[in-house]
């Protein structure tokens, strides 16, 4: 099978209509990957799934760094994205646990407009359900910062120790991977060779990416994918 090749810096760029695998971002935020389009079980609204880091500028339950409401950049701050370029608004997140133990770096935000956003990933197309991450799984991500990358999973169970603005939250029960990325990936959506979600990449450490667990994920923000 021939692999589509993104050229480097496209994902960086203004999009409109925008789909998941481009740069977005909090204001306040270095910016990250929009991960995925879902839809909220309980209201059913559209949203924008992507990493708290990302979307909620890393706020936990004693460090509140952001609101609801607060803009989202299409692109990042970081990759030049300025308030004319916002396509959504911050609608919630899963706070940072200041102590024990964490499962997600999760956050979600609501378009402007349903128009302003498609739910193709570039590159890889569809999301087809979940999947639950095992050891040997292949797996590929879209991320703003590496594009297009493949890789397999090596560990489950992993944990790490991530730091932020100063203080280091600790995550367990994550899922381990060979898998190129770097900073600006953070918020990718991890899929299998059927396109079947298996998690969120939010970090890397010892050459590994390291990727919320997509069970952990679906249930902390009681979404589903569309």
């Amino acid at each position: 099978m021939n692999r589509i090749i993104l050229p480097p810096g496209s994902n960086k760029k203004r999009r409109r209509p925008v789909g998941p695998g481009v740069s977005i971002g909090h204001p306040k935020s270095k910016g990250g990957t929009f991960g995925a389009v879902v839809r909220q079980r309980n209201t059913g609204e559209i949203l924008i799934l992507s990493n708290n880091h990302v979307l909620a500028n890393g706020s936990s339950v004693l460090d509140v760094r952001a609101k609801p409401g607060d803009p989202i950049f299409q692109p990042s701050a970081g990759s030049g994205g300025i308030y004319t370029m916002m396509i959504g608004r911050l609608y919630s997140w899963v706070p940072f646990e200041d102590a024990g133990c964490n499962l997600v770096d999760a956050a979600l935000a609501k378009p402007l407009s349903h128009a302003l956003i498609s739910c193709e990933i570039r590159g890889i197309g569809r999301i087809r359900g979940t999947a639950a991450g095992v050891p040997g799984m292949r797996i590929k991500k879209v991320g703003h910062a590496t594009g297009l990358t493949h890789g397999e999973i090596t560990g489950i169970n992993y944990s790490v120790s991530v730091p932020f603005a100063g203080k280091e939250y600790h995550f367990c029960d994550q899922l381990a991977a060979r898998l190129r990325c770097r900073e600006g990936d953070s918020g990718s959506l991890v899929v299998d060779e059927q396109n079947r979600a298996v998690g969120l990449l939010f970090a890397a450490q010892d050459g590994l990416a390291v990727i919320n667990r997509i069970e952990h994920v679906v249930r902390l923000l009681n979404i589903e994918f569309v």
